[in-house]
């Protein structure tokens, strides 16, 4: 029996092997890409910085419109008069809680181990540690009317 010489498979397994590495280099590129982007997308989903986020806003909200502003029990909390009414931001157990006219409690940030608010001329700086040992800070310009 003869063979036909087209499907001779001589030298078909180096060409296939370099093929199918040319098709993994082009692949790796977009592996590291999608590895990154999942990553990214692991920590924009992270619980302390969203809560975190959402706490920095309300603040600035509380702080906009504020006739005065003073620090209280020994920094680890604020208190802020807006139009006649009184609101304490303060580190409370392992929360920091929102009071209005020293009544009530909201929690505005959980899983708080330190909180240290630092007033130095116009500028509120406030440092908060979670219990996981992850440091936040933020800094807000205050401007009394």
């Amino acid at each position: 029996m003869r063979r036909i010489a087209w499907l001779d498979e001589k030298g078909f397994s180096f060409v296939t092997s370099i093929f199918d590495l040319l098709i993994l280099l082009m692949m790796l590129p977009l592996i590291v890409l999608f590895y990154g982007f999942a990553v990214s997308f692991t920590e924009d989903l992270d619980p302390h910085s969203s809560e975190w986020q959402l706490f920095a806003v309300d603040l600035q909200s509380y702080l906009n419109n504020s006739d005065s502003l003073e620090i209280i029990n020994g920094g680890s909390g604020i208190r802020i008069i807006r139009m006649g009414e009184e609101f304490d931001i303060e580190l409370y157990t392992d929360m920091i809680r929102k009071q209005k006219d020293r009544k009530g409690h909201e929690v505005m940030l959980t899983r708080v181990q330190l909180c240290s608010f630092s007033l130095d001329g116009n500028t509120l700086k406030v440092r908060t540690e979670f219990t996981t040992g992850s440091l936040e800070e933020a800094e807000y310009v205050f401007t009394q009317p």
